[in-house]
């Protein structure tokens, strides 16, 4: 018999049930704090790579794919605050334990993004802006280098010169094993290390505000990054 692997959460939202729904159920909501897709089912209950068991507007979906099945229950509390708890099962390759690992660290990340969003930027239009370093910046040395440039401890200032885009001002709001997050007067910025993956280091950052220049952003990421990496 299989073994099921789970990761389960609890994250408490300074939030309305309905504000929750959107963040975590539309397309416009995923996109400003995790990756643009739409979980909504079509009339035949599917998505683009599974099958909604469970769709109830304010108060939770699941949903099964090829790799594992996601729950999401939104529990209102006093206050006008909410609590969502969320479940993840599958993890049954080869390489499970770091598939597990990995995914349970990006978590950690995504939800504190969550909370950050919905206490700082909700309901402005995001875009997301992904970019990647080469190939060889998949090690842990590699994140290192980035995180000693980059970042600092929870709370300290941060000035990276993007060409393109000047300097970007902000201060560390997330600092874990494998990521690092930045807070901007307007963005969410996010810095992934994949090396328990074999994949190189990433960025995915979330801007707001409408009108924004998404390639442009990417183009300008997407050259700070590459560029960091040549120097090392």
């Amino acid at each position: 018999m299989t073994e099921e692997r789970r990761i389960e959460a609890e994250i408490p939202l300074d939030a309305t049930p309905e504000q929750v729904w959107d963040a975590i159920a539309t397309e416009a909501g995923l996109t400003a704090w995790f990756a643009p897709m739409d979980p909504a089912p079509d009339e035949n209950g599917r998505i683009a790579d599974g099958e909604v068991l469970r769709w109830e507007p304010g108060r939770g979906f699941a949903i099964q794919t090829g790799t594992g099945a996601f729950e999401y229950l939104i529990e209102a509390q006093d206050g006008g605050s909410t609590v969502l708890r969320f479940v993840q099962t599958g993890f049954q390759g080869d390489d499970w334990e770091a598939e597990y690992e990995a995914t349970a660290r990006g978590w950690d990340l995504y939800f504190h993004t969550l909370q950050v969003y919905l206490s700082g930027f909700h309901g402005e239009p995001a875009t997301y802006v992904v970019a990647e370093g080469p190939a060889w910046s998949g090690t842990a040395e590699a994140w290192q280098k980035l995180c000693e440039a980059v970042g600092g401890e929870v709370g300290a200032k941060v000035e990276l010169d993007v060409y393109g885009l000047g300097v970007v001002v902000g201060e560390v709001d997330y600092q874990g094993p494998s990521h690092l997050g930045i807070t901007t007067e307007h963005a969410l910025l996010r810095f992934h290390d994949r090396s328990l993956l074999g994949m190189p280091v990433a960025l995915g950052h979330h801007y707001f505000g409408a009108n924004q220049d998404a390639k442009r952003l990417e183009d300008a990421w997407q050259s700070w990054l590459t560029e960091f990496f040549l120097a090392q």
